[in-house]
């Protein structure tokens, strides 16, 4: 975690978790981040979903710690914490849904291909 970002609170389920272990530390690394991310303090229900995101994203840490380590993983279940982990992001507002990029909304839009694309339509 940055020294700027924000303390992440380690009660969960309404226990005080010992953050002295590696995984609480990265736990709340990745909270911290996150946090720190959506630009604001964060409402009950942003932390809930933090807290879920916080997760998937150590599961699927793990799991690419392990295949780069030569370990059999759970590919399935590494998808669906992937997706989940996507999933939590979109619900926080940190991470856009994929869609049709040439839509007129998109960022950075190009005014040219969007010339493009339109003069194909026709």
């Amino acid at each position: 975690m940055t020294d700027d970002a924000p303390a992440f609170e380690l009660t969960i389920a309404g226990r005080k978790i010992d953050g002295r272990t590696m995984e609480a530390r990265r736990f709340r690394a990745i909270g911290g981040e996150l946090q720190m991310q959506l630009r604001r303090d964060p409402s009950a229900s942003e932390r809930v979903l933090l807290v879920q995101a916080a997760t998937f994203a150590m599961m699927c840490e793990r799991a690419s710690a392990d295949l780069l380590e030569g370990k059999e993983i759970d590919q399935e279940n590494y998808r669906r914490n992937v997706q989940a982990l996507g999933a939590v992001l979109i619900k926080l507002g940190l991470a856009k849904k994929s869609r049709d990029m040439t839509k007129r909304d998109a960022a950075g839009e190009d005014d040219f291909g969007a010339a493009l694309i339109e003069a194909n339509r026709s």
